[in-house]
C-alpha cells in the first residue's frame, strides 16, 4: 500500500515505533527535524504537519488506552485532532465498538488512514466529530482557542471526555481530576522540553 505523502518537511516518513507505544507503528519523519529551520515551510500552506510527528500527550493518551482497555470497550469513540491517528489506533486496539478519526487537515486524514491500515485496525476518517458517541479523546488541544472552546462545550453539553495535556508552562488543564501522569515526549525529537502529561476524565451526563 503506497503511502499517500512520503516526504515532509524536506524529510522521508518511514514507519517507526514510537517509544511510549512500541507495539504501535505509524508513518513518521526520519530522524530529528529543526522545528526553527523549517519555520516558514511549516506553515506554508496554513496547516502544520502535526500527523508527522508523534506527539508526546498523543502517545501518553494512546499507552492509557492500550493499558486501560476498559476505557474504551465497546464503546463508540471519536479522537478529536487525531494528526497521526496514534489514539484512534489505540483505542480500536485497545476493543472499542467503533472509532471515528476527525482531523480539519486533509494530509493528516490521508495519514490516518495509512496508519491505520499499516496496524491493522478499521477506523472511520472525519473531518468533523459526529452527532452521536460515547467518548470523545483529545490530546494536546488546551494550547489552541477554537479547539479547547470547542471541547469544553462538549463537556459542557454532557459528553464524556478523555483529556490528555501536557505537563508545560502556561498550559490549560480542565477542572477534572487526574486519573494518570504519563512519562512521554514527542517522537522523532522536536526539542519540545516537556517529559510528563496528565490524563483527565470528565464524565458525561
Amino acid at each position: 500500500m503506497r503511502v499517500p505523502i512520503d516526504r515532509v518537511l524536506g524529510c522521508e516518513l518511514t514507519p517507526r515505533r514510537p517509544p511510549g507505544c512500541p507495539e504501535l507503528e505509524l508513518w513518521l519523519v526520519a530522524g530529528h527535524v529543526d522545528l526553527d529551520a523549517h519555520c516558514e515551510a511549516l506553515m506554508a500552506d496554513g496547516r502544520a504537519p502535526y500527523f508527522a510527528f508523534s506527539w508526546g500527550a498523543g502517545q501518553a493518551l494512546a499507552r492509557y488506552l492500550l493499558d486501560h482497555p476498559a476505557a474504551v470497550a465497546d464503546l463508540r469513540v471519536v479522537d478529536f485532532g487525531a494528526g497521526s491517528g496514534i489514539a484512534a489506533i489505540a483505542a480500536a486496539r485497545a476493543g472499542a465498538a467503533a472509532v471515528v478519526a476527525v482531523d480539519a487537515d486533509p494530509d493528516a486524514r490521508a495519514m490516518i488512514a495509512h496508519n491505520a491500515a499499516h496496524n491493522g485496525v478499521a477506523l472511520q476518517i472525519a473531518d468533523t466529530v459526529p452527532d452521536d458517541f460515547d467518548l470523545l479523546l483529545a490530546a494536546d488541544v488546551g494550547y489552541e482557542g477554537a479547539a479547547a472552546a470547542y471541547v469544553a462545550h462538549l463537556g459542557a453539553q454532557g459528553h464524556t471526555l478523555l483529556l490528555c495535556e501536557p505537563e508545560r508552562r502556561g498550559a490549560v488543564h480542565p477542572t477534572a481530576e487526574a486519573v494518570a501522569r504519563i512519562e512521554a515526549t514527542t517522537f522523532p525529537d522536536v526539542d519540545y522540553p516537556t517529559r510528563f502529561n496528565v490524563i483527565y476524565r470528565i464524565p458525561g451526563r
